[in-house]
């Protein structure tokens, strides 16, 4: 992972980077994330949880869309009920 969270100085996917990407991420960490989240349900699942508590407008609601492309199913599961 290249991209640079915030103070994060990390080599994985936390709630923290993720909540960074969407706030400030370029093309280049969305594609980094989701060959990630293709990898990993367990990473898809974080993506949702941290798009739906933290509404970053057109961000989250991309991140949901991009989650559903590659886990599909995953996003009815995992989002809070409205």
């Amino acid at each position: 992972m290249s991209m640079e969270h915030r103070h994060l100085d990390t080599l994985h996917w936390s709630a923290a980077a993720i909540d960074s990407l969407l706030e400030r991420g370029d093309l280049r960490d969305w594609r980094e994330l989701f060959r990630a989240v293709e990898q990993s349900a367990e990473l898809a699942e974080l993506v949702v949880k941290v798009a739906s508590h933290h509404d970053v407008g057109g961000a989250s609601i991309l991140a949901r869309a991009l989650v559903e492309r590659f886990r599909p199913g995953l996003q009815r599961l995992k989002t809070p009920a409205s």
